[in-house]
């Protein structure tokens, strides 16, 4: 039995994570680093892919089985090659197409399987003309559909920062990542979380920083003090809001901020049918008056330097944004505003606006609050949409995020991978 790792991209942990199957089972393991070819076309490397799998094969005993494994492939069960591969000669899945994906394949070596890949290999060298997708080279070999079983075990989930996490509860014994334009970032975290649950038997999505001391519906740090920060999370996405919570509270204390935080929609805001995103205008007009600032903060967010005040980017202005990725002039993630009576009755002018809305339910319904608050600022005399500070200063998306960054949002994702990628991200920051 043999594990090729053949990695085209740097992804020391698919490395880690195949060596440890293999060695489970006693199964060698052969490791082939494409890394410094990433630059290569696509064709190149699947031309290199292909006659390193017959290669192996050409070598190995006669019926003997090898799996071969790309980067983006995590093994997270543990059941035998022989047993996976039982009454056939070749596993192949479909996943996004009526194609095979090509992440996790496993071979038997017979005559047959050899002379396939022979024609294979033959067909895709350079000055031919290749199809558009690396599993349509697979064509003549019959490819089970996506979620196929074996026994009890999906044999391949994808896994996706924008897809929910279903590996993590259903018995599968692989992972096929997408690529996606945040992909190594996501994959990075993924292999680093998989590895270390599974090397101290915990359960996937397990998060040592979402332990929490307080379950109350609210809870005031330090309060009275002139800068407050004001965060809420309901309990349906409390994996990564406790998170960020452990988080708040390190970064209020280290700086002498009160930090306000809601773990439930508060029960005098609460008409059982409002997403507590639009409760931000409510709850920054509630706290206004007793702080000399107010900071909005979303439960996705992560003070990354620690070191840094709130003090640096008030520069002066009354009222501090943040652009937004998108279209949007800014994004309403981290807000602050000064206590004055222009942003007092900014915050009533937007809860009146809202409060004429037939549907609150959830975050993007209506186009979210953040239309209504980049509305009512935008109508301001003195706005100035050239002093919005850029997300590279805070407000900083996932992706972009450097050890330097200061506020980190994770936007985008899928709402267990916010909570993998915030432990990840924490876990490097204790490092520098």
């Amino acid at each position: 039995m043999i594990v090729i790792s053949l990695l085209s991209d740097h992804a020391p942990g698919a490395l880690a994570n195949h060596r440890r199957y293999a060695r489970m089972h006693g199964y060698r393991h052969v490791e082939i680093d494409l890394s410094e070819l990433s630059g290569s076309t696509a064709h190149a490397l699947w031309m290199f892919k292909y006659e390193t799998l017959l290669h192996w094969l050409n070598k190995a005993e006669p019926g003997a089985i090898i799996m071969l494994l790309t980067q983006n492939a995590a093994i997270i069960g543990a059941m035998p090659l022989a047993e996976l591969l039982q009454g056939r000669d070749w596993l192949l899945t479909c996943e996004d197409s009526p194609h095979p994906q090509t992440d996790v394949q496993v071979w038997r070596n017979t005559d047959d399987v050899r002379r396939k890949l022979y024609k294979l290999v033959t067909s895709c060298r350079f000055s031919v003309e290749l199809p558009a997708e690396e599993g349509m080279l697979l064509c003549e070999f019959e490819a089970l559909p996506a979620r196929s079983m074996i026994g009890e075990v999906y044999v391949t989930l994808p896994a996706a920062a924008s897809l929910q996490s279903v590996w993590a509860t259903w018995p599968a014994f692989s992972l096929c990542i997408r690529e996606e334009p945040q992909h190594r970032r996501f994959r990075t975290a993924l292999f680093a979380h998989i590895n270390a649950c599974m090397a101290r038997g915990l359960p996937f999505l397990s998060f040592l920083a979402a332990e929490a001391d307080e379950t109350g519906a609210q809870s005031v740090y330090q309060p009275g003090q002139p800068i407050a920060v004001v965060t809420l999370y309901t309990p349906n996405v409390a994996r990564y809001g406790r998170i960020a919570e452990a988080n708040f509270r390190r970064y209020c204390a280290r700086h002498g901020y009160t930090l306000y935080v809601h773990r439930e929609i508060p029960a005098h805001l609460n008409d059982g049918k409002t997403a507590g995103n639009w409760l931000k205008p409510a709850l920054l007009r509630e706290y206004l008056p007793h702080h000399e600032w107010v900071f909005w903060v979303d439960a996705d967010v992560l003070f990354n330097d620690m070191n840094r005040t709130l003090e640096s980017i008030m520069q002066g202005q009354d009222a501090v944004f943040a652009r937004d990725v998108g279209t949007w002039t800014f994004n309403s993630g981290i807000m602050g505003f000064r206590r004055t009576q222009a942003n007092y009755d900014a915050f009533h002018h937007i809860l009146h606006e809202c409060s004429q809305l037939d549907d609150k339910s959830s975050v993007y319904v209506n186009r979210g609050d953040q239309y209504f608050f980049i509305r009512e600022y935008e109508g301001h005399a003195d706005f100035d949409a050239t002093r919005i500070a850029s997300f590279i200063d805070w407000n900083t998306p996932w992706i972009y995020r450097r050890p330097d960054s200061f506020m980190v949002h994770y936007i985008g994702v899928w709402e267990d991978n916010k909570a993998l990628l915030m432990d990840y991200d924490l876990a490097q920051s204790a490092m520098y």
